[in-house]
C-alpha cells in the first residue's frame, strides 16, 4: 500500500506543505484519511495508528503555521475523575458529568453519556501523547473540579499532538482543503471513498474521519440561518472552518444534528479581527453600564446574567438580532475598573460627543437616559466623562453538523449508518451539545470523539490483529459508503504567507511579521516599551501562558505595565521561547505577538549603547598594545624573556595591577549603582522575605534552572522538547570564567604571600586553572554559537541576536588571547600577546555595566523579587514544585 501523497495538480496559488515527502496521489490508497488537523483530527489519527492502521493521512485546510483549528484557542478540558488529582482539586464523577450533559437542550441521550465516560480516560491518554497540564500547586489557576487546564494553552496541546502523530508515522498535508467526499472509485475491493480537494485532485481511503469543524468561517451560511447581516458577525476561531465536507455529506443523505446557524456565540469587541481573535476579543463590562443599539435603545437587562455564562448570554442576544451590533455605554470611572483589555474603551467628555464618535443616535441615547433613571445612574450621566465599547456576536463553533452513532459513524437519513465515514469534534457538536454549552466541553468532545472515530475507522480496515487492510476491505465490500457526487466547489484562495519556508527536516520556520503596521486595532511597531506593553497587555487578557513561566504571572500582578515593570519582566524572561511556540497569536497571525523579541528589545535598551560597549572593548584591545609600542623600547619589546618576572620586564607589575584594578573597580561601582537603581525601580506588588525564599531564587539563578524549563516538563518548540545544549553551554562558559578568575586570585596569593613572581611553570595551579578556564570558555561559546545557528530565527529580536554574537566574540577573543599568550610566552611575540590579552581583559571589564555581560546581575535580582512576590500569595511557603508558587508538571 502506498504511504505517500501529492496533488495531481497545483492547488490554486497556494503552497502545499507536507510534513513528509510526497508521492503520486493516484497510487495511494490509505487505510484512514482524516479531514481536519485540529484536536479531533489529531486524536483520531493517533488513535487510528495505535489501533493498527498502517497508512493514516491528515488533510488540513490551514497552512502549516496556523495549523490546529479551533484547538489553538482552547484553555481547558472538562474531564471526569474519580478522585482528586494534581490538576483537579476534587471528584467529578462520570454520572455527574453525564447529568450535566443531559441538561443541555437537544443533546443526544445515547451519545452524550459516552462522551462523559470517555472523558475519564482522556486526561491520562493525552499525557501519554505528550500533552502537559498545569498543576494546581502552581497557584496560577482558578479553582475548578470539573476542568483541567492546559500548560501553555491550546497551541501547546496542538504542538504536542502533532509531534506525537509525526512520531507514529502519520502523514500530514496542509493547505489541502477537502470540498467533498466523492463517489467511491472502482477499486479491487470497491469500498474506497474519494476525497475531492479544492483546486483539483483527490485522495482515496478505506475509512474517512470528518473532523474539520463546522462552518463558523462561512458568514453567508451563518447569516442565512440567524437572519443577521453577514458583515456584522465575527468568527473567533480559525478562518478555515468553511464546512464544505458537511455540505457534501448532507447532500448525500447524511443525517443532520443541531439547528442551522446555531453555535456557541460570545459577545466580542467589534474592533477585533473578524477571524481568529479568540479569547482576547471577548467583551467585558455589560453589567457596569448599559447596552444600546445604534438608535440608543436598551434591549436587555444588563445584570440578568453576571456569572461566566454572561459571555454566551450576550452572544446569543446579539446573534438573534437583525442588526447585531451594539455598544456598552458606561461612566469613565466604571471603565477604569475593567480588567485589562486589548481594545481600550472609547472615552469622551460628553455623551453627545461619545454618541457621534460611535455612530449612536445622540437623541435616542438621551431619551433612554431621561426615561430610565437606572440607566442614567450606571452611565453617570452629567457627572463626568463617559466611555463606550462596541460589541458584536462572535461565534466559537457551530452546533449544526452530523448525527453519529456511538462509534461515531455518520448516520444516514434512512436510519442506518455510513460504514466508511466517521465524524468527530465540532462536526458532531449539535448531537452532543444540542443548543447548550458547558465550560471546557468543546476540547473534551474533540478528544473523546476523535479517539472513538479513529479507533473505529482503523478497526473497519483491520478488524482482527494481523489482518491486512485489503482483506478487511474485502469482507466489507457490500457495506454502504456515503457517496455524493460533488459538484465543483471553489474554495477561497488563501495566499500562503511568504514567511513560511522549509526548515531542517521538512519543518517550517516562521519569519517575524515585521512589515505589519496595525492588527485590527492593535497597533504594531513603535518603541521597545510600547511594543512590550502592547504584547504583555494581550498576554494579560489571554492568560493561557500564566503557568508557563514566571513572566506571565508576574505581568498579571503588574497590570499597569509601567516602564519599570517592563524592565523587571524583561530581565525575568530567560528567552526559552516556549511562549512563542505556544502562542496562538504568534506570527503569521495578524496580532504578531512575540514575547521573547518584545522583552529582548526592552533588555537591550536597558543594557546600554551597544556601540559604546563595542568601542570600549576594541578601543582597549588596540590602546594597550599601541601604548606599549610607544613607551617600550623595541629591543626590550621584541626580546625573548624567560623565567620569573618575564612579564614585568615589559609591563611593570604596578602598571599592570593598576590598570586591571582600575578597570574592574570602576566597572564594579558603575554596575553596582545600576543594579541598585534597578532593584529600587522594580518594586511593585508586596513582597515577603525569608531565608528559604531568597535561597531558592539564588539557587535558580546559579543553576540556570529556568533555561531548562524550571522544574516543569521543560522548554519546547513546535516539533517537541528542545535540547539542553543552551543550558549546559552556559554552565561550561560560567565554569570557564570562574576558573580564570580563580587562576588570577591564586596567582595573586602566590605573588603576595609567597613572593613568587609570574610567569609560573606549566604545572602550577594558576597556569592549569587559567588554561582549563580558557578552553571551557571556548567550548561553551562554541556550543552557544552552534545552537544559535541551528535555532529558529522567528522568535529572534535581530539587534539582540547581534549583541549576543558580539558578546560571544569578545569573550572568545579574551579566552583565545590568553591561550595564545601561554603558547608564545617564551618567544619574541610574548610582549605584544601580553598587551593584546591585557587590553581585552580591561576592555571586557569596562563593558561589563553596559552590555549583556551584566544580564546575570539583573536577572538574579528579578528572580529574587519574583520569589518575594509569590511568597506573599503563597503565605511564604516554598512550593513543592521547587519554587515559590512555581509551575510545571510534577
Amino acid at each position: 500500500m502506498a504511504t505517500e501523497i501529492s496533488f495531481s495538480q497545483p492547488v490554486g496559488r497556494r503552497v502545499v506543505h507536507a510534513d513528509r515527502p510526497c508521492g503520486p496521489c493516484g497510487a495511494a490508497l490509505w487505510d484512514v484519511a482524516v479531514i481536519g488537523g485540529g484536536m479531533a483530527g489529531l486524536c483520531a489519527a493517533i488513535e487510528a495508528r495505535l489501533s493498527g492502521a498502517s497508512g493514516v493521512l491528515v488533510l488540513d485546510a490551514a497552512p502549516w503555521a496556523l495549523r490546529g483549528g479551533n484547538a489553538r484557542h482552547a484553555r481547558n478540558l472538562r474531564l471526569a475523575q474519580d478522585a482528586p488529582s494534581p490538576w483537579q482539586p476534587d471528584r467529578y464523577p462520570v454520572a455527574e458529568f453525564a447529568a450535566d450533559l443531559a441538561r443541555l437542550d437537544g443533546a443526544d441521550r445515547a451519545l452524550a453519556p459516552e462522551i462523559a465516560r470517555g472523558s475519564l480516560a482522556l486526561g491520562p491518554w493525552l499525557v501519554e501523547q505528550g500533552v502537559a497540564f498545569e498543576p494546581l500547586a502552581a497557584g496560577d489557576l482558578p479553582w475548578s473540579r470539573r476542568t483541567r487546564f492546559l500548560r501553555g494553552g491550546g497551541q501547546a496541546l496542538v504542538n504536542a499532538l502533532y509531534a506525537r502523530a509525526r512520531g507514529l508515522g502519520v502523514h500530514m498535508v496542509h493547505d489541502a482543503a477537502v470540498v467533498g467526499v466523492a463517489k467511491p472509485a472502482e477499486t479491487a475491493d470497491g469500498t474506497a471513498a474519494t476525497l475531492a480537494l479544492a483546486g483539483g485532485g483527490g485522495v482515496r481511503a478505506l475509512s474517512v474521519v470528518v473532523a474539520c469543524g463546522g462552518y463558523a468561517a462561512d458568514r453567508a451560511s451563518l447569516a442565512r440561518s440567524a437572519g443577521s447581516e453577514p458583515s456584522a458577525l465575527a468568527n473567533r476561531g480559525t478562518p478555515y472552518n468553511r464546512g464544505e465536507p458537511l455540505t457534501a455529506l448532507w447532500a448525500a443523505g447524511a443525517a443532520v444534528a443541531g439547528r442551522p446557524g446555531d453555535g456557541h456565540w460570545v459577545a466580542v469587541d467589534a474592533r477585533a479581527a473578524r477571524d481568529d481573535a479568540g479569547i482576547v476579543a471577548r467583551a467585558e463590562g455589560m453589567a457596569l453600564g448599559i447596552v444600546v443599539d445604534r438608535w440608543g435603545r436598551r434591549f436587555a437587562d444588563e445584570r440578568a446574567v453576571t456569572g461566566p455564562a454572561r459571555y454566551s448570554h450576550w452572544g446569543r442576544l446579539l446573534a438573534e438580532r437583525a442588526d447585531p451590533e451594539a455598544w456598552i455605554v458606561l461612566s469613565a470611572e466604571a471603565a477604569a475598573s475593567l480588567p485589562p483589555l486589548v481594545y481600550p474603551p472609547i472615552v469622551e467628555a460628553t455623551l453627545p460627543a461619545l454618541a457621534r464618535r460611535c455612530g449612536i443616535s445622540a437623541a435616542g441615547l438621551a431619551a433612554t437616559l431621561a426615561s430610565d433613571p437606572v440607566a442614567a445612574e450606571r452611565v453617570g450621566h452629567g457627572r463626568g466623562s463617559v466611555a463606550a465599547l462596541p460589541i458584536r456576536p462572535g461565534i466559537t463553533f457551530t452546533r449544526h453538523g452530523l448525527a453519529v452513532d456511538d462509534t461515531c459513524r455518520v448516520r444516514v437519513g434512512d436510519g442506518g449508518a455510513a460504514e466508511a465515514v466517521f465524524a468527530a469534534g465540532a462536526a458532531i457538536a449539535g448531537a452532543v451539545m444540542g443548543q447548550g454549552y458547558l465550560s471546557g466541553l468543546g476540547p473534551t468532545l474533540a478528544g473523546v470523539s476523535g479517539r472513538v472515530a479513529g479507533r473505529a475507522a482503523a478497526r473497519r480496515v483491520n478488524p482482527a490483529p494481523g489482518a491486512s487492510a485489503q482483506s478487511a476491505g474485502a469482507r466489507t465490500a457490500a457495506a454502504p459508503v456515503v457517496a455524493p457526487v460533488v459538484a465543483p466547489v471553489v474554495a477561497p484562495v488563501v495566499e500562503a504567507p511568504s514567511s513560511v519556508v522549509d526548515g531542517p527536516g521538512g519543518v517550517s520556520r516562521i519569519a517575524s511579521a515585521t512589515a505589519a503596521k496595525t492588527a485590527s486595532g492593535v497597533a504594531l511597531g513603535g518603541g521597545a516599551e510600547e511594543d512590550a506593553r502592547r504584547t504583555l497587555t494581550l498576554c494579560n487578557v489571554c492568560g493561557f501562558c500564566t503557568g508557563l513561566c514566571d513572566v506571565f504571572a508576574a505581568a498579571q500582578r503588574r497590570p499597569d505595565l509601567r516602564a519599570d515593570d517592563l524592565r523587571h519582566l524583561a530581565h525575568l524572561c530567560h528567552d526559552c521561547r516556549s511562549c512563542f511556540y505556544d502562542c496562538q497569536y504568534a506570527p503569521p497571525h495578524r496580532f504578531a505577538i512575540g514575547v521573547p523579541a518584545a522583552l529582548a528589545r526592552v533588555r537591550l535598551d536597558h543594557y546600554g549603547d551597544r556601540r559604546l560597549a563595542a568601542g570600549l572593548f576594541w578601543g582597549a584591545v588596540l590602546a594597550v598594545p599601541a601604548a606599549m609600542l610607544l613607551l617600550v623600547p623595541g629591543a626590550r619589546l621584541f626580546a625573548v624573556h624567560r623565567g620569573a618576572g618575564a612579564f614585568y620586564a615589559v609591563v611593570p607589575h604596578a602598571v599592570m595591577s593598576a590598570l586591571a584594578a582600575g578597570a574592574f573597580g570602576a566597572a564594579g561601582l558603575w554596575l553596582g549603582w545600576r543594579l541598585w537603581r534597578f532593584w529600587l525601580a522594580s518594586a511593585g506588588p508586596p513582597v515577603r522575605w525569608s531565608a528559604g525564599v531568597v535561597a531558592r531564587a539564588l539557587g535558580d539563578a546559579l543553576v540556570l534552572r529556568n533555561l531548562g524549563g524550571g522544574r516543569g516538563p521543560g522548554c519546547h518548540d513546535r516539533v517537541g522538547r528542545t535540547d539542553r545544549v543552551r543550558r549546559w553551554s552556559h554552565h561550561v562558559l560560567l565554569i570557564g570564567l570562574a576558573l580564570t578568575a580563580a587562576a588570577t586570585l591564586v596567582a595573586g596569593v602566590i605573588h603576595a604571600g609567597l613572593g613568587r613572581v609570574a610567569p609560573y611553570p606549566l604545572s602550577s595551579s594558576p597556569v592549569w586553572l587559567g588554561s582549563l578556564g580558557g578552553v571551557a570558555m571556548l567550548v561553551g561559546l562554541a556550543g552557544l554559537e552552534i545552537r544559535r545557528r541551528r535555532a529558529d530565527r522567528a522568535p529572534d529580536h535581530g539587534p539582540m541576536a547581534a549583541a549576543d554574537r558580539a558578546l560571544r566574540g569578545r569573550l572568545a577573543f579574551v579566552a583565545a588571547s590568553g591561550l595564545v599568550l601561554l603558547a608564545v610566552r617564551e618567544t619574541p611575540a610574548m610582549a605584544l600577546s601580553l598587551a593584546v590579552h591585557l587590553g581585552s581583559v580591561v576592555g571586557l571589564a569596562l563593558t561589563l555595566p553596559t552590555s549583556k555581560l551584566a544580564h546575570g546581575g539583573f536577572r538574579t535580582l528579578a528572580l529574587i523579587r519574583e520569589a518575594g512576590e509569590r511568597a506573599v500569595r503563597d503565605g511564604g511557603r516554598v512550593s513543592k514544585l521547587g519554587r515559590v508558587g512555581g509551575g510545571g508538571q510534577p
